[in-house]
């Protein structure tokens, strides 16, 4: 039926007036022509339908290995055998790579379990006080989270780069002697704007880590290696790094009010120029009477009573000669 009507009325419909008005061979040969032109479009959308409907199906049988290869990783995360724990992390990393549509779904399934999995049991300690310089043991050299933590964290600080409405969540997360050096990735490991309020980071070794925009509020970085590691904006009110190595560390804009700096190593006075203090930062003596240092004091205080209601902190201090 369909042909007889692409043969019949559509041709001569397409035809028109034009091919109406011959006669004899000139008609039928040019009603042909008509009829062969008809069928060749007709073919051509024939085929775009079917590869459209063919791509339609593709991604629906996609879509749905996505879900799910997803929804066995989360499974697996449940597991008591590590070895399954781990191949539903790695399979969580494998969803994301192949899908920015769970991309968001995928990085907080995974900050969950490193938070419920390795959460901090001591109750706060207000820093620099001597019940938290008695109560807080640091940990022996060695010390580390377990395999599948490990895991977990290296596949957030590798996920692919993607716009992100929310921040990676690991509050209060026991990570004692995380390892997330630079030299071990293709790229700088990446917290960025993470969230690490009282997380444990004691002898982490973050040696050039990408941490800017993190909030560290009250987080344990003793002894922690931060050496080269980029830590512009991050909010570090309160943090413990009491020990830590802060050789050519990034400190611009980072907020380190009422934070603990004493007894680090590498920290320098061009390094606090471009951070934000207060007058409960605990710094090295050897910082704390440097004139550039008490500049910074100045600018940062004066910057706190003129513009109360700024986020943006003061630009870095020029260096007092």
């Amino acid at each position: 039926m369909g042909i007889f009507v692409v043969l019949g009325p559509l041709s001569w419909w397409v035809a028109g007036d034009t091919v109406g008005d011959l006669h004899g061979k000139d008609r039928a040969d040019a009603l042909n022509a008509v009829r062969q032109t008809v069928l060749a479009g007709f073919a051509g959308a024939s085929v775009l339908f079917g590869l459209g409907y063919t791509a339609r199906t593709y991604q629906l049988s996609r879509r749905g290995q996505v879900t799910e290869r997803f929804s066995r990783a989360v499974g697996q995360l449940a597991s008591d055998k590590l070895e399954e724990r781990l191949g539903g992390i790695y399979g969580l990393e494998h969803v994301m790579a192949e899908s920015p549509q769970e991309h968001a779904t995928a990085v907080s399934v995974l900050s969950a379990f490193i938070r419920e999995k390795a959460r901090r049991t001591d109750p706060p300690v207000p820093t620099g006080s001597d019940e938290a310089r008695t109560s807080r043991p640091v940990p022996e050299w060695g010390t580390e989270p377990s395999a599948d933590i490990r895991a977990a964290v290296e596949v957030l600080a590798r996920r692919p780069e993607r716009e992100e409405a929310r921040r990676v969540d690991l509050r209060s997360s026991q990570l004692v002697g995380l390892s997330l050096r630079s030299f071990d990735f293709p790229a700088p490991p990446r917290l960025s704007r993470a969230l690490l309020t009282w997380a444990d980071l004691c002898r982490a070794d973050l040696r050039g880590a990408e941490l800017s925009g993190a909030i560290l509020t009250s987080a344990d970085l003793r002894h922690a290696c931060l050496a080269r590691a980029c830590l512009d904006q991050a909010l570090m009110a309160r943090a413990d790094l009491r020990g830590a190595l802060l050789s050519e560390a990034t400190l611009l804009g980072a907020d380190l009010s009422g934070a603990d700096v004493r007894d680090t190593t590498g920290l320098t006075a061009q390094q606090l120029a471009g951070s934000v203090l207060d007058e409960e930062t605990k710094l090295p003596p050897v910082l704390e009477s440097d004139p550039w240092v008490e500049a910074r004091l100045a600018a940062c205080r004066t910057w706190r009573d003129q513009q109360r209601d700024s986020l943006t902190p003061p630009p870095p201090t020029a260096q007092v000669r």
